[in-house]
C-alpha cells in the first residue's frame, strides 16, 4: 500500500523501519543542479515521535529557516573557519587561535558533531580547563571560550547549526592585576639602577611617553620628529608565527595612532641613540640588519626580543627592591595625573658611550 502524503504537500507519513524505528521524508527544495526535489529524513522511536520531527521540519522548510544537520565534527569545522574565515586577522590574532583550538579545544570537544554540540558541553569544557587537572589562568580559559564563540557564530551565521551552544557558558571571573607604578623616589631609584644597561634609552622612553614595549621596539625612526619634538606611536613588534622566528610591524592594540611630545630630555636621549646606531652601523658594515629603520636595536641592528628586554627590567626591579614589577608598569607614572608632577624634575640626560 503506498505511503500517504503528508497533509500539506511536503513530506510522507512516518512508517516503521524493520529495526523498529519510524521515519518519515520530507522535501526541503530543489536540486539547482538537476531540477529534481531534495528529499531529508527524519526518525523517531514512536510513530507519534517521528510525526512531531515531521511537523517540525516541514514548518520550518515553509518558513525558511529549516538547517540541515551537519555531520562535520567540530574540529573538521574549526580547520574550515581558520583557513576560510580567518585571513583577515593579524598573524598573532591567528597564532592565538591556532594555539588554543590545538592545545584546549580540539583535545576536549573536536570528536562532537557539530551538529551535536551543546552547551552543557562547552561549560564542561570551560569548568576543566578552569578548576580540572590544568588549572589554567583565567585570561587562558576565557581566550579559549573566545575562539570556540567565534568560529560557533560563522556556523550559525551561515547555516550549519541553528544557535551557538556556547553564548550562554558561565566564564570564571577575570581577575584585575593590580597595578604597581613607581612613584617618587622609586622613580629616581629606577633612573640611577639603569643607568649602563644596554636598554637604557629603552627604559628611559618607556618611562617618560606611556607607551607599550611591543610599541617601542616597533618605533621607527620615521615617527621621530627632532624638530617638533613629537613621537607617533602608530605600530608595535610582533612576531610572525607563520614564519617563524621572523618578526613583522603590525598596528598598535587598539588599531589607533597617537602623537607624544615628551620631555625634551627624551628627545635628547633619541638624539644619542641616533648617533650610536650610526657609529654601529658603520662598524657592522654590511652585516647591518635594519632595513626596518628602528629606533631601538642590538650593534648589529636587529630587532630586540621582548623576553629580553623584559629580563633586563625585572634584573633592574629586583634590584631596587620592587621585584613585583611588570615593564608596563612603566606606563603608569607618565598616565597617572598624581605622579605625572615627578617626573620633570628628575630627567636627567642620558649619554650614551
Amino acid at each position: 500500500m503506498p505511503r500517504k502524503r503528508a497533509t500539506n504537500g511536503s513530506g510522507l507519513q512516518p512508517r516503521q523501519r524493520k529495526d523498529g524505528r519510524w521515519e518519515a521524508r520530507f522535501k526541503t527544495g530543489i536540486d539547482p543542479g538537476t531540477g529534481k526535489p531534495v528529499y531529508k529524513t527524519v526518525y523517531g522511536n514512536t510513530s507519534d515521535e517521528c510525526a512531531r520531527k515531521l511537523r517540525a521540519a516541514v514548518a520550518a522548510v515553509d518558513d525558511h529557516t529549516y538547517l540541515e544537520p551537519s555531520r562535520m565534527t567540530l574540529k573538521e569545522w574549526l580547520e574550515i573557519w581558520l583557513n576560510e574565515y580567518c585571513t583577515g586577522v593579524k598573524d598573532t590574532t591567528r597564532g592565538v587561535y591556532k594555539t588554543a583550538i590545538r592545545r584546549h579545544i580540539v583535545p576536549a570537544l573536536g570528536a562532537i558533531r557539530l551538529c551535536e554540540l551543546r552547551p552543557h558541553n562547552c561549560q564542561m569544557f570551560i569548568n576543566d580547563l578552569y578548576r580540572g587537572l590544568k588549572g589554567l589562568s583565567t585570561k587562558t580559559v576565557r581566550n579559549a571560550h573566545g575562539v570556540l564563540h567565534k568560529a560557533l557564530q560563522v556556523a550559525v551565521k551561515i547555516g550549519y547549526i541553528a544557535g551557538n551552544p556556547a553564548s550562554s557558558v558561565e566564564l570564571p571571573r577575570v581577575e584585575q592585576k593590580e597595578i604597581h607604578p613607581l612613584e617618587g623616589e622609586q622613580i629616581s631609584a629606577f633612573l640611577d639602577a639603569i643607568k649602563g644597561n644596554p636598554n637604557e634609552p629603552l627604559f628611559f622612553t618607556a618611562l617618560f611617553t606611556g607607551a607599550r614595549l611591543s610599541e617601542l621596539l616597533g618605533l621607527q625612526w620615521r615617527y621621530v620628529n627632532f624638530r617638533r619634538g613629537t613621537i607617533t606611536i602608530c605600530q608595535q613588534l610582533l612576531w610572525k608565527r607563520s614564519t617563524g622566528e621572523e618578526r613583522t610591524l603590525g598596528d598598535t592594540k587598539n588599531s589607533k595612532a597617537r602623537v607624544i611630545k615628551p620631555p625634551q630630555a627624551v628627545m635628547d636621549t633619541l638624539a644619542e641613540v641616533k648617533r650610536q646606531q650610526a657609529q654601529w652601523q658603520l662598524l657592522a658594515g654590511p652585516a647591518w640588519n635594519n632595513s626596518l629603520g628602528l629606533v631601538f636595536t642590538d650593534e648589529a641592528g636587529n630587532a630586540l626580543p621582548h623576553t629580553t628586554v623584559e629580563h633586563r627590567f625585572k634584573q633592574v626591579v629586583k634590584k631596587i627592591g620592587l621585584p613585583d614589577r611588570r615593564f608596563h608598569d612603566l606606563r603608569h607614572p607618565y598616565v597617572k595625573p598624581t605622579t605625572k608632577k615627578y617626573l620633570f624634575f628628575l630627567v636627567p640626560i642620558i649619554q650614551l658611550s
